[in-house]
This record gives C-alpha cells, sequence and structure tokens, in this order.
C-alpha cells in the first residue's frame, strides 16, 4: 500500500513538469562508498593497545589529557572544546565554522602570513576546524620544535584578533565554496533533505551556512561564539607522542593556567517530531538528467546503547561499498546507478539515516521502490552469516589504522571524551563488534529503519 501511494507521488509530480530524458548513471561519483576491506584470515589481528592514558585537570577546569609514544619524534597536540555548529545561533547557520576558519589568520601580535611561516619554518602542522559536536585546534610538531608549536597553539587558541580583513576575506572564500555548491545536484539534494528532515533544529542548516547567514556576519557575532564555544572548562587538551607524563602536565599548566573559566553552552535543541509515512518533495532542477535521491528518517545519537549493532547492521545494509546489499542489488544486479549508500550519522543528537543514490529520470520509480524492498526484506531475513562475518572482519581489521600517529590517536581519544565512551572504549571495541549477534542486527534493523514512514527529496 505505502508502495502505491508513494509511486502515486511521484508520478503526479512528473506529470506536473518534471523533464525526463535519458542519461547515464555513471557521470557523478559524489556518494563515497567505503572499500570491503577483509584481513586475511591467516593473518594475526594487529593488537590495539594503547600506553596507559594519563589525565590531569587544571585549576581552571582544562583537562588535560597524554599519551605517551615514542615510536616516533613527534608530538601532536589537539585542543577541543565540547561545542560545535549545534549552537550556531538562530538565524546565523555557518557561524562556528566561519569563526574556526579565522582562529590561524591572525592573533594580537602576529599575522595570518607570519603564523603559517612560523609553523612552517619548525616544519610542523596548525589548522582549526569544527563539526557539529566539537570545535578543535590542533598541532603537530618535531619533539625538539615543541616548545615553538606549542606558544603558536596557546597564541590562536587565547589570542584570536578577527581582524576586519581577514573577516572580509574569509567571507568571501566561504561565499565563493557555497556559490560552487549550487548547482552540484547532489549538494542540492542533501541540504533539502536535512533542511526538510529538521525543520528549525540546528542540524536543518549547512554546517558552513548560506549565503544570506554568511553575508550577516560581524565581528562582533564572530566574537561572541568564540567567547561561547571556548572555555577551558568545557574543553580537553590531548598530548600524544615522544614526551612524558610529568613534562606534558608542565607545558600544558604553563601555556594554559591563566585562561580564565567561562560559561558552559547548555543544548537547548529539541529534535523535531519523526515523520509518519511517506512524504515527497521535488527539488526540479529542468537541466539535470539524472534524479538524486534521498530519503530517510531520523537516526540515533552517538550515545545509544546499540551503537555496535546499528554500525554492523548499516554496513551490511549500505555503509560496506561493495560488500553491501545495496549496491550488489541496485548497482551490480539491476545496473540503476553506479553509486548507491546507507549510513547513520551519529552525533550528540540523533543525526540522520540517509540512504542516497543517483539514477537516470526515467528509473527513479523503480530505483525507489528496488531500495525500499531490500530495506524490508532486510528487517525480515536479517544478515546471512557470511555477511556477518566479513562486516565484522571489516570492522576489526581496519581499526588498528586509527592509531598509526601521534595525530590519529589524538583524534580518536577527541571522541572518546566527547561522546563519553568510557576508558576502556578502544580497548573493548573489539569485543564489543564481535559480540553483535544476527539476533541483534535484525532487531535493530526493525527498530532504527522505519521503511514505512520516511521523508523522500528527488
Amino acid at each position: 500500500m505505502k508502495s502505491r501511494v508513494l509511486n502515486t507521488l511521484l508520478v503526479l509530480f512528473f506529470l506536473c513538469g518534471l523533464a525526463i530524458s535519458s542519461g547515464i548513471a555513471q557521470t557523478e561519483e559524489e556518494i563515497d562508498v567505503v572499500p570491503a576491506y577483509v584481513p586475511p584470515a591467516e593473518q594475526a589481528l594487529a593488537p590495539v593497545k594503547l600506553p596507559p592514558i594519563k589525565e590531569k585537570v587544571l585549576k581552571n577546569g582544562l583537562k588535560v589529557i597524554v599519551v605517551e609514544h615514542h615510536e616516533l619524534p613527534v608530538v601532536s597536540l589537539r585542543l577541543m572544546c565540547k561545542a560545535g555548529s549545534q549552537y550556531d545561533p538562530a538565524g546565523k547557520a555557518g557561524l562556528t565554522r566561519f569563526m574556526t576558519d579565522l582562529l590561524t589568520k591572525g592573533t594580537e601580535t602576529l599575522s595570518a602570513t607570519e603564523i603559517a611561516d612560523k609553523i612552517d619554518f619548525i616544519g610542523g602542522r596548525l589548522s582549526a576546524g569544527s563539526n557539529w559536536d566539537a570545535t578543535y585546534v590542533t598541532c603537530t610538531a618535531l619533539t625538539k620544535h615543541l616548545q615553538t608549536a606549542l606558544e603558536l597553539m596557546q597564541d590562536v587558541v587565547l589570542n584570536p584578533a578577527f581582524s576586519d580583513d581577514e573577516i572580509e576575506r574569509n567571507r568571501q572564500q566561504t561565499l565563493s565554496s557555497i556559490e560552487n555548491d549550487k548547482d552540484r545536484p547532489s549538494t542540492i539534494a542533501s541540504e533539502a533533505f536535512n533542511r526538510w528532515l529538521f525543520g528549525e533544529h540546528p542540524y536543518a542548516f549547512p554546517i558552513e551556512g548560506t549565503e544570506e547567514t554568511v553575508n550577516s556576519f560581524t565581528r562582533d557575532d564572530v566574537l561572541s561564539q568564540y567567547e561561547l564555544i571556548f572555555n577551558p572548562n568545557n574543553s580537553a587538551l590531548f598530548i600524544v607522542g615522544d614526551i612524558s607524563p610529568k613534562k606534558a602536565f608542565k607545558i600544558a599548566s604553563e601555556a594554559f593556567q591563566s585562561w580564565p573559566e567561562g560559561s558552559v553552552p547548555e543544548t537547548v535543541f529539541p529534535l523535531p517530531e519523526a515523520p509518519e509515512g511517506y512524504k515527497l518533495r521535488l527539488v526540479n532542477k529542468p537541466d539535470a538528467t539524472q534524479a538524486q535521491i534521498r530519503f530517510g528518517h531520523l537516526g540515533i545519537a552517538r550515545g545509544n546503547e546499540d551503537y555496535f549493532p546499528v554500525v554492523i547492521m548499516n554496513y551490511i545494509l549500505g555503509g560496506g561499498g561493495f560488500a553491501s546489499r545495496l549496491v550488489k542489488v541496485i548497482r551490480s544486479e539491476k545496473g540503476l546507478t553506479y553509486s548507491v549508500r546507507s549510513s547513520f550519522s551519529t552525533r550528540l543528537q540523533a543525526g540522520p539515516f540517509t540512504t542516497s543514490t543517483f539514477t537516470k529520470n526515467e528509473s527513479t520509480l523503480e530505483a525507489i521502490e528496488a531500495m525500499i524492498e531490500l530495506i524490508k526484506e532486510y528487517q525480515e531475513s536479517g544478515p546471512t552469516d557470511e555477511e556477518l562475518k566479513k562486516a565484522k572482519s571489516y570492522l576489526t581489521g581496519s581499526y588498528p589504522l586509527n592509531f598509526e600517529t601521534p595525530s590519529n590517536i589524538a583524534g580518536q581519544l577527541q571522541g572518546v571524551e566527547l561522546y563519553d565512551l568510557g576508558s576502556d572504549y578502544i580497548e573493548k571495541y573489539r569485543d564489543r563488534v564481535n559480540a553483535v549477534t544476527k539476533e541483534d542486527v535484525i532487531r535493530v534493523a526493525r527498530k532504527y529503519l522505519h521503511s514505512d514512514d520516511m521523508l523522500f527529496v528527488v
């Protein structure tokens, strides 16, 4: 019944003016897929066991987390603030990302060029970034240049200039990026889907903002967002590499003990109600020879107790590249697309579950119906033993790749701290993956895939 309703809706939209023309599905490759990786059965898995993780909290509330790692004469520094683009004010989408872009573009004593020259001179890397849940500044340098690197990082974090010239330069660069995305059907479809799914929640808007919001940013806006997010008592400093914990705590205290405490921002963003039934929106792009398709619903938060079963369930469904059912059926067997995937974007709050693909305009109905049918069959029968084995093999076999460098390790520790995953998360990751059963996968597929209640954007 639901399939017939969706079919009718699509037909009506097509009859009302969607130009249908032939095209070759292979012309767009924006939708990435994960290559299937299966370690050789006879090869023992590389152990994932870090040296002891040491922690200390400074008087201003800054948590310092240290891992002594002497394999290379390198130290990686990562300062994370537990607030990201979710805290963009209403009508100011993109402000956090905009502010973050400016951090390395000048301090009260150094210009952007001087910062770049100093870090280049010691062969280091200094950058700033943000996502929905966190804002961070990272710096990596040889051990012998650690003091210089730390001084630069401290200056960027504590004394950003946010000069008018750099604000305008960053505004033009951001607007140029937004303009370039305007004609990309994949971006148009994804943004339309998120806007509809999340309503007035910050997740509804592009993380880099829109033309309207970016043009509205003032220096006062940027400074206010910086003061909201950058507080030591809502932050953690990760120091990983060729350094003892004693020295790491000493230099951290010297660099950041003068950073005054601030107010911790509160999460006050209620999620929208989940969609009921099938609802469809058409984004009319008359010159398009292909239809970009996005459909889904609210997913899960990162802290969900079913995280590991959901990861495996989605890997088999559409997150595992050529090992996934969606690719095998929709691409390989039916030839309806070049690329198709499903994803759960897990954040502090529930992100989207999205199924994404593109196809020739005239095969839109067939592709959507085939994907829905596949999802429902998967919910009913679950994975095969071989699918479950390969999913676990990929997730456990590839996990050590996340710990190859001090910078990688710092990034992994950031996730553990941000989402409060527990001190044993890294050590027990593989056990938790391997503990997932076929019954678990069927259970979460039925619980978290709402195959009769979805939003569709074409």
